[in-house]
């Protein structure tokens, strides 16, 4: 069957995993779906475990965020994760995206099997520097875009894993300078 990449403008095609809005996460080729980025669509049929590694991967390195660890997540796998059969169709000129996938018949020509995984409802915080809580002295790396104390409206806070307290960290903290750079690479 002809991948994306060599088909004609008419011809029929399977997605390789190579195409543009693909990523290898864990060898395993994952695209965002939606106009919101909701879903993620892998190819093949992923087991359990593997699916909650490719939606890890995703937040963490093309979204610099991290999933926190919440009920929610172990209802990725009850009710978020759907294993089906899908046929990649090539979009217009106008468009983002230059395919898009409708659901197929598993014995079309072009049928190809996938794993979609919603997202939207994880929760998720931003990576960031470790900083000491003010609450418990404990180190937390989380931060959360939401209202919080000192600040009006929205801003970033840290939020401490143990004892859910926020504090807003100081400005350059959230893009320090490096102290510790070697003198010659200045």
């Amino acid at each position: 069957m002809t991948v994306f990449t060599d088909a004609a403008a008419d011809e029929l095609f399977v997605l390789s995993g190579t195409e543009p809005g693909f990523d290898r996460l864990h060898g395993i080729p994952a695209a965002a779906l939606g106009e919101e980025s909701d879903r993620l669509l892998a190819l093949g049929h992923l087991t359990d475990r593997t699916v909650l590694a490719v939606t890890s991967a995703y937040h963490r390195r093309v979204l610099g965020e991290l999933i926190v660890p919440t009920s929610e997540l172990a209802d990725l796998i009850r009710v978020g994760t759907r294993r089906t059969h899908i046929q990649a169709v090539r979009a217009g000129r106008d468009d983002d995206c230059p395919w898009y996938v409708d659901d197929a018949d598993p014995e079309a020509p072009t049928a190809q099997t996938a794993t979609v995984i919603t997202i939207e409802w994880l929760e998720r915080e931003d990576m960031a520097a470790p900083s000491p809580c003010p609450a418990c002295t404990r180190t937390s790396r989380a931060t959360r875009f939401t209202t919080g104390p000192d600040r009006t409206g929205w801003s970033h806070y840290h939020r401490c894993r143990h004892c859910a307290h926020l504090w807003a960290p100081p400005v350059t903290a959230l893009h320090p300078e490096p102290d510790n750079v070697h003198p010659l690479h200045r």
